[in-house]
């Protein structure tokens, strides 16, 4: 019973972590490419500071979201090899919703991170 409340629990933060995994890619991408304020400004020697927040930011995620993931990747590895497209499946699903409902679709996430 323990197991599997750890395992909801991983689960579940998991979720969580697809959720906000386009906001956190785009929020690191962007300070580390020195558009942390957007691409019409000019960094100037403030893009270090940018580069290395982009970088602690990127170990914080690293740290926040591989183990939940490999734990749960991992448990259900044990049950079958055709149960790991499920995890795989609605982390991508959670992802795909983030965009539309956070940011309004693929052209105005692409816009306003890729400046395309």
């Amino acid at each position: 019973m323990k197991g599997r409340i750890i395992y909801c629990i991983n689960f579940i933060w998991a979720g969580v972590v697809a959720y906000t995994f386009p906001m956190c890619f785009g929020l690191i991408y962007l300070f580390l490419t020195g558009h942390s304020k957007g691409y019409d400004y000019d960094l100037g020697e403030e893009k270090d500071i940018s580069v290395m927040l982009g970088f602690v930011g990127l170990l914080i995620w690293l740290a926040m979201a591989l183990p939940s993931n490999i734990y749960v990747f991992r448990k259900t590895l044990g049950k079958g090899k055709a149960y790991l497209l499920i995890p795989a499946l609605l982390y991508a699903a959670l992802a795909v919703t983030s965009v539309a409902v956070v940011f309004g679709g693929w052209t105005e996430y692409s816009k306003e991170i890729f400046n395309i």
